[in-house]
Order: structure tokens, then C-alpha cells, then sequence
């Protein structure tokens, strides 16, 4: 390294692979970055904590740029701690095995110990390290962290990877870092793209690397980043404006992102399909396009599906005709194949596929299809009143809702379960309200998802995960850690974004009546129904509370993500409310007053009579205690008189759900409870003042535990 080199350069890392899986493309590129970060930040190669580390990917490599890292770490002191002096040497100084062994052991004569408060400590420099001893090794170490569902083998002696390594660039300023990673030599150049510039691509500096892979053919994706999706999106817009220009492309940002994450050079280019299968429905021609053929519908100007569609491919043909022919010969037998499919299922009236559920498992414990679907009726007949619907509806609605899991459309399509169900439902003269409902049974699909409109699609979509969390709670089959592979984590949020009115305020089914769905009971009554193969490893009154405490992890994750304090969340999830509203109402209401310094205040004493109770004995606080007639002193006083006119009026707005007038009631209790504790001893040596003092602290703690355990706030 010359000398007027700078103090810091930029490093870059390419990994080339053969191509990565799309899915997996955003997290492997993260999950280098924050590797590789953890391995050089911990020895101080990466200079202060203002310099970004960056990811790159494309389907064939990986890549990191991070802005300022050291050619050089000096030389470290360490200090290595050794034996006490009394474990070292006996009485007449004589060093004993223990002294002996630690010195052998950092390689060092004794006498080049020294003693640091009482104990034998061997102190060192470490001799200074260069970045290019270092960096193979880190890189790879970082590698081999990166979490992967599958990996693969491609030489002996070479650890597994997502996808066999082609080459590693290892590029610190100007300089080229040699080593050997994945027992490949590193160099200076980055992969370009495989038919436009099949040669390596040689990289100057870091920060030229997407402007010289751009000119190679290559356009760099970034973790997070929607420009290149922006830059794939214009790019179909024009396609299709110079194709037809009354048909305009129908954006699906699931197919934008996986046809980012797919191509390095994107040119997008319009094509058509035989007029005949627009008899389809849209959302069975949307899954043909989109999902399995990951092209782009076209619309007229009336928002209805044109014959034609985008696609996005990965060079710049001279002959578009021929790569437009090559698209639309590829659709071609897939729309086939959904209009036969389709065709076929609408012969046989919906009602009587039930009867085929029987033959098809929804888990080997759980049982057939055929004994949720009677599950799911029951339980919608049970819960429709709540959601102030006719329970004969909602039979129907259940009654159909699987059936369309026996067609072939939905085999082959398994994104189509609900949209089939109600396009067979709507042919065969269903009522428009059933139809809307199995349009509606699976959402939301995901966080970002609309919810169903109706109040018959929100319960439905409310039993099916409901009886997915009960049935899957019930065999044991819980998620842990990162393992969740029934999704119940997502089922969880569902019905979440259903129950709670904070999630979606403009929805018009919010479930009513008296009373309100309860969480822990909805659950107990889903436990029960299943086969009996289906042992259960603890009671349903213990399941319910378990899956209780599981949505409250999903609630609470929410919460915080939407900026939320944990004290207030938490202060309201000891109470357990009953039902998601009621929690709602509660931290509404606490986060509401929270800023107030008169409850911040109270908090703190809250705090203090929480500390006082634990103090007394059991006989100091009996259950029942005697009236005590002795003479009461005027804070005393004053704090009984108080809690007398508060305890009435608090549970009964509680009771009425008036939670924000509960709390100021309660500010009341700052005064009388501060004077109480300024001038009346509690623990005093009279019991019978002991007593009684304490039984009033006992109602203090209760009251202020009506709306939310306050004691769980921050005080002053």
C-alpha cells in the first residue's frame, strides 16, 4: 500500500453465483451485509459508525460496499488474567502449579508476569494486522453464516452454498485484496451479463461498481430499494403505449418485485392471447399471467381485461416479432388449460362436491376436510349473532366454503381458493351475499392486504383461522423460533386486523352485541370437534389461555411497529381483556393520559403502596378484617373518605367502558394518597394501626388496577 494512500478506502465484496432462487434474493443479500458487518465492525476494521454498509444483488451474485474500512489495524494490548497470588505461591513465596501452568500456557517465563490487583496477569501487544491477511477469511466465515432452507455441493472440500460460487471480487480503494474464498482466487472483476457481455467486467474503484456493471448489461438491485422495480414499471408503461395505446398494464407488485429480483437487463415487450379466453374470469386469467407466468395483464379504458399482456425479459432482441411469438406461444397452453379446467368444474352443481371432501386430509391428526367443513358450520351458526347476521347465512357460507379445494381449477391454482368457489357458487345460483362471502374467506392474504367488505366474509375468514390456530394448538404443532410452517403467525394477524377496530377503522362489520367476541372463549369453543385421533396434551381451557397469550405477542408486535410504548401495552395486557376492543378501548384511554404529570405522580406512589404490601406478613393483611374503631388520623382520614366516593364511580365507568373518565377519576387519588404517605406511618407497631392502614393501601392497589396495572408505567 502506497504511502499517500488514504487513512480509510471504500471495500467491495462481489460473490458470483449461477442463478440464486428470486425468493431468496432480498434476505441473502441483507444477511451477507449484516455478516459480514459483524465480522469486521467487533476488530475495528470499519471506520466510526456513520459509514453505510450497502447491499447489492442480482440472480447471479451478491455484493457488498462498505464506505470506509482500515488497510491496517494496529497492534492491541491484551490482557490475560491468571491465578490469585494466594492460588499462585504458598506461604514462603514459592510459586505453586497453578503460577506454573498459566505462565506455560501463555507461553511466557514466570518472571515476565506482573501482579494487577492481587492476581497474576500476563499484558501483550498483539503485533499489527493488514486488511488483505484478513479479508479472505472473514468473507467466507461470513458465507458460510448466511442462513439458507437448502445449499448445495459442487466440489470436495468446498463448503456448501446457496449456489455454486463462480467468482469473488475483493476490492479495498484501488486495491485488489488476494486470497482464496470458497477455493476460488479473488480478483477485480464482476460477472456482466450473460449474453450481452459475457466477459468479466473489470472494477476500478467501489464506487464505479454499478456505473461499469450498467454499461456490461447488468442493472444492480438493492434490499428495500423500489428503483429498479420504478425503472421495470416505466418500461412496461411504454411497451404497452407503443403496443396499443387505449390498453394500459395492470400493475401486480408481487410480479414487479420477482421480476426484478429475476433479470439483470430488462426490456419488456407486449403481446397478445386468443379473444376466447376472456370468457375466464379476470382472477383466474390474472393467476395464468402474473403468478405462473410472470408477465403483466392489459386493461381497455374501461378497466376490463384486454386480450394481451407485458412481459419483462432479460436481453435486447433485434428481432422483437420473434421474442414476442416465443412469450405468447409459452401462454398460450396455460390459458388452455385453465379454460378446460374450468369448463370442467362448472358441469358438476358446487353444493355436491362436498361430498368429496371426505376423501381429502386436512392433517393427518385433524382429519378429513369433510370434519372441518362441519366444524366450520357449527361455529359459524354459534358466532353469526355476534356480527349481526341470520346464522342460516352463515351455515350456507360455511357449508360451501371448502368446496372448492375439490376442483381442478384450484388444485392446479392454490391461490384461486375463495375467487373459484365464488365464480362455481355465483353459476349456480347461490345468493349474492354467500358468493361475496367465499370471495372474501381468505382475507386478508397478507399484512398489506384489503380486508373482506362484508360482514359474512369477515366472519368466515375469521373461523377459518380460528379453527386453523385451535386445530394446529391442539396437536402440539406451535410455532418456535423462526419455525412457523402452517403460517399461524400470519393466521393470527388476520384475525387480528378482523377483531380489532384500531387495525381498520372504515369497517362497517365490527362484531356487536352482548357480548363482544371473546378471544379466550371464541378459542375454547373452537378446541372442541375434532377426531379423536386428535390427542390433546393439555385441557381447552389451558389451550385458549396459551392462544390468548400467542395474540397478544402478534398485538403487542403490532403496537410497537406502529410506535407504541411497551409499559402502557403491557400495563394493559396484565389485566387480560377479554376481547380485542376492550384492550383497545383500555390503551386508548391509558395512552391518552399518559403525559400527565398528576399520573406520573400516582404511578410512582402506586409503586411505593406495591412495595409497602409485599413488606407485610399475611396476619398483617387478613382477608377479613375486624372493624377498627381506634381514632384515625386526618390524612388517614381523607384517603378512606376519598376511596369511598372514587370506588363506586370508577367501576362503574369501567363497567361501561368509559375508561378515559375511569382514569381522571382516579387522578383524584394523587392528592389524599400523597398526603397519606407524608404524615401516616403504615407499618406502625400497633396491629391493629397496621392493619387497617394496610387494608386501605390493599384498596388503593385494587382501584388503581381497574382500567390497567399502573404500577407497570414509568413514574417520576
Amino acid at each position: 500500500m502506497s504511502a499517500d494512500r488514504p487513512t480509510h478506502d471504500p471495500l467491495l465484496v462481489e460473490i458470483g453465483t449461477l442463478e440464486l432462487p428470486a425468493r431468496l434474493l432480498s434476505d441473502l443479500a441483507v444477511n451477507f451485509a449484516a455478516k459480514l458487518e459483524a465480522k469486521l465492525a467487533p476488530e475495528g476494521w470499519i471506520a466510526g459508525a456513520g459509514n453505510p454498509v450497502e447491499a447489492f444483488y442480482t440472480p447471479r451474485r451478491l455484493a457488498v460496499r462498505i464506505a470506509g474500512v482500515a488497510p491496517l489495524r494496529p497492534g492491541q494490548i491484551r490482557i490475560q488474567r491468571g491465578p490469585t497470588l494466594e492460588q499462585a505461591y504458598d506461604a514462603s513465596g514459592k510459586p505453586r502449579s497453578a503460577a506454573l501452568g498459566f505462565a506455560k500456557s501463555q507461553g511466557v517465563e514466570l518472571d515476565e508476569l506482573t501482579v494487577e490487583s492481587g492476581r497474576l496477569v500476563y499484558r501483550f501487544t498483539e503485533p499489527a494486522v493488514r486488511l488483505d491477511d484478513r479479508l479472505p477469511t472473514l468473507v467466507e466465515e461470513a458465507l458460510r453464516q448466511v442462513p439458507a432452507d437448502r445449499e448445495m455441493r459442487w466440489a470436495a472440500g468446498i463448503p456448501p452454498f446457496v449456489r455454486p460460487i463462480r467468482s469473488v471480487l475483493l476490492l479495498h480503494g484501488a486495491s485488489l485484496v488476494r486470497g482464496r474464498v470458497y477455493g476460488l482466487e479473488t480478483g477485480r472483476f464482476a460477472q456482466g451479463h450473460p449474453v450481452h457481455h459475457p466477459e468479466p467486467v473489470p472494477i476500478r474503484l467501489p464506487d464505479e461498481y454499478e456505473s461499469a456493471l450498467r454499461r456490461a448489461h447488468v442493472l444492480i438491485n438493492r434490499p428495500g430499494d423500489a428503483t429498479l422495480r420504478e425503472e421495470i414499471w416505466a418500461k412496461i408503461e411504454h411497451s404497452a403505449a407503443s403496443f396499443r395505446p387505449e390498453w394500459h398494464p395492470l400493475r401486480s407488485a408481487a410480479t414487479l418485485k420477482e421480476v426484478s429480483d429475476l433479470v439483470e437487463w430488462p426490456v419488456a415487450i407486449a403481446g397478445t392471447f386468443p379473444h376466447k379466453f376472456l370468457e375466464l374470469p379476470q382472477s383466474v386469467i390474472q393467476a395464468v399471467l402474473c403468478g405462473q407466468q410472470r408477465v403483466f395483464p392489459l386493461v381497455d379504458t374501461s378497466g376490463d381485461l384486454a386480450p394481451g399482456f407485458v412481459a419483462v425479459v432479460n436481453l435486447e432482441s433485434t428481432d422483437l416479432d420473434r421474442v414476442r411469438a416465443g412469450e405468447e406461444r409459452v401462454i398460450l397452453p396455460r390459458l388452455s388449460d385453465a379454460l378446460f379446467f374450468f369448463e370442467q368444474d362448472r358441469r358438476q352443481p358446487f353444493a355436491e362436491r362436498a361430498r368429496e371432501l371426505d376423501s381429502i386430509i386436512f392433517e393427518k391428526r385433524l382429519g378429513h376436510l369433510g370434519l372441518r367443513r362441519e366444524r366450520l358450520t357449527l361455529w359459524m351458526e354459534r358466532w353469526a349473532g355476534a356480527f349481526g347476521l341470520d346464522p342460516s347465512l352463515a351455515r350456507e357460507a360455511a357449508s360451501l366454503v371448502l368446496c372448492d379445494l375439490t376442483t381442478t381449477l384450484v388444485r392446479e391454482f392454490p391461490e384461486l381458493a375463495g375467487e373459484a368457489g365464488a365464480h362455481y357458487a355465483h353459476l349456480h345460483g347461490f345468493q349474492a351475499p354467500v358468493v361475496q362471502a367465499l370471495r372474501e374467506a381468505y382475507l386478508p392474504k397478507t399484512a398489506e392486504d384489503s380486508l373482506p367488505e362484508s360482514a359474512l366474509g369477515a366472519l368466515l375468514s375469521l373461523a377459518l383461522r380460528v379453527d386453523l390456530l385451535a386445530g394446529y394448538f391442539r396437536v402440539g404443532e406451535k410455532p418456535t423460533g423462526q419455525r412457523d410452517p402452517f403460517a399461524l403467525r400470519r393466521a393470527a394477524q388476520g384475525i387480528l386486523s378482523i377483531l380489532d377496530p384500531r387495525a381498520h377503522p372504515g369497517t362497517a362489520y365490527a362484531p356487536s352485541g352482548s357480548p363482544p367476541l371473546a378471544l379466550e372463549a371464541l378459542f375454547e369453543t373452537s378446541l372442541t370437534g375434532y377426531p379423536a385421533s386428535a390427542k390433546v396434551s393439555a385441557t381447552p381451557a389451558s389451550l385458549a389461555a396459551e392462544l390468548y397469550e400467542f395474540m397478544l405477542d402478534r398485538l403487542r408486535a403490532r403496537h410497537l411497529d406502529l410506535g407504541g410504548e411497551i409499559e402502557a401495552f403491557e400495563a394493559v395486557a396484565s389485566l387480560r381483556p377479554p376481547t380485542l376492543e376492550d384492550f383497545r378501548a383500555r390503551l386508548d384511554a391509558l395512552e391518552a393520559l399518559q403525559a400527565r404529570p398528576e399520573l406520573k405522580t400516582l404511578v410512582q406512589m402506586m409503586k411505593r403502596v406495591g412495595n409497602l404490601l409485599k413488606k407485610s406478613s399475611r396476619e398483617d393483611d387478613p382477608t377479613d378484617a375486624p372493624a377498627v374503631q381506634s381514632v384515625w388520623e386526618p390524612d388517614e382520614a381523607r384517603l378512606a373518605s376519598s376511596l369511598e366516593n372514587l370506588e363506586s364511580r370508577v367501576r362503574a365507568d369501567t363497567l361501561a367502558g368509559r375508561y378515559r373518565e375511569a382514569l381522571e377519576a382516579l387522578l383524584a387519588l394523587e392528592a389524599p394518597l400523597a398526603g397519606f404517605f407524608g404524615s401516616v406511618l403504615v407499618l406502625a407497631e400497633d396491629p391493629v394501626l397496621r392493619t387497617r392502614r394496610l387494608i386501605l393501601l390493599r384498596r388503593v392497589e385494587s382501584l388503581l388496577r381497574t382500567v390497567a396495572d399502573l404500577a407497570r408505567l414509568k413514574g417520576d
